[in-house]
């Protein structure tokens, strides 16, 4: 059954994603079906990021949270969120087709390479065998009045690894390298424009000069 709170939750996240970020840019394809969205936390937006993205490709989402914060925004649980101590109602959600989305940092941290990774994106990558996709998001203030979004996407090779410590190995290699790279474009294209490649998916809060001189995105 549908649930009504939850749909105006999302679109809430809709709203304050749009009000506070220019954009939302994405490159690459995301896998068909569910898969593990396990992305670097370095900003306060990551999450509502990630839940913005996929509500605007239509593929719904679930999140984990760690047990003490889901404690105190238990509301969240309306959108999707549960708590790192309950690993069966995220396979549950990857068995009826959901994303789901992850921080292995489990911590925020300062921008730069990642930090230590723990197992839980690998974990449920393997338990069920969706893809495992390294998100490397960065949000910066550039050349507008806003902050943009990018995220970098690339499927963590896991071959024929069953091991989690390999597997999260893996995923950290891919993660910094993505970032590494994203970093590196964002250093090096105009400040005004998207490097080459990222599609803006959700469309947000336009410049005071953009909207004086209707320039279009």
């Amino acid at each position: 059954m549908a649930d009504p709170v939850g749909a105006v939750m999302r679109a809430g996240v809709d709203r304050l994603v749009r009000g506070g970020l220019r954009g939302i840019w994405l490159r690459e394809t995301l896998p068909a079906g569910p898969f593990v969205w396990a992305a670097n936390h370095h900003s306060w937006w990551d999450p509502f990021v990630a839940f913005a993205v996929l509500a605007r490709l239509r593929r719904p989402a679930c999140l984990l949270m760690r047990a003490d914060n889901l404690t105190r925004y238990a509301f969240a649980r309306r959108l999707g969120v549960f708590a790192a101590s309950e690993p069966r109602t995220g396979l549950r959600h990857l068995d009826e087709g959901r994303v789901l989305i992850l921080f292995p940092e489990a911590e925020l941290r300062t921008p730069g390479a990642t930090g230590p990774l723990a197992a839980g994106a690998a974990w449920y990558a393997l338990r069920t065998g969706v893809p495992l996709q390294a998100v490397a998001v960065r949000v910066a203030m550039r050349g507008h009045q806003a902050p943009e979004a990018y995220a970098s996407t690339a499927t963590v090779d896991l071959g024929d690894t069953g091991h989690l410590t390999e597997a999260t190995r893996r995923l950290r290699s891919t993660l910094d390298a993505r970032l590494a790279e994203l970093d590196a474009e964002l250093n090096e294209t105009d400040a005004r424009c998207a490097p080459a490649g990222f599609r803006l998916v959700v469309r947000g809060k336009r410049s005071w000069d953009e909207r004086l001189t209707g320039e279009k995105r």
